[in-house]
């Protein structure tokens, strides 16, 4: 049994929507407030300006070179260790160990409500 060419482009277009509206719902339950990229320093830790921090911000973070992902696999791995509201975020290494300086990595700023 096939679909005549109307028929698949209208169950194309109920699927796109249903996937819109399961979409629009998650986006309502976990609004991202903001994102962008960061370049480490040869240090231990950076600070990232971002207004929309708040104490309660969930930041993830993704490697996107290969240093980072070095960075991110050993001792080194970074976390969260500081939020400032309104104004930024400190990542800093586990081990206190500068990393090389070329580590880019994207961040995603998620405050749930």
């Amino acid at each position: 049994m096939t679909m005549a060419d109307p028929d698949i482009i209208q169950v194309q277009r109920t699927r796109n929507q249903t996937l819109g509206a399961i979409l629009n719902a998650l986006l309502s339950r976990f609004p991202v407030q903001s994102s962008g990229t960061v370049t480490w320093p040869a240090a231990s830790s950076v600070t990232v300006a971002d207004a929309n921090v708040t104490a309660d911000s969930r930041i993830f973070l993704q490697a996107t070179n290969a240093s980072a992902g070095t960075l991110v696999a050993g001792a080194t791995s970074p976390y969260i260790s500081a939020r400032s509201a309104g104004v930024s975020f400190t990542v800093t290494t586990a081990s206190g160990g500068a990393a090389a300086g070329t580590e880019t990595m994207n961040y995603l700023i998620v405050n749930l409500t």
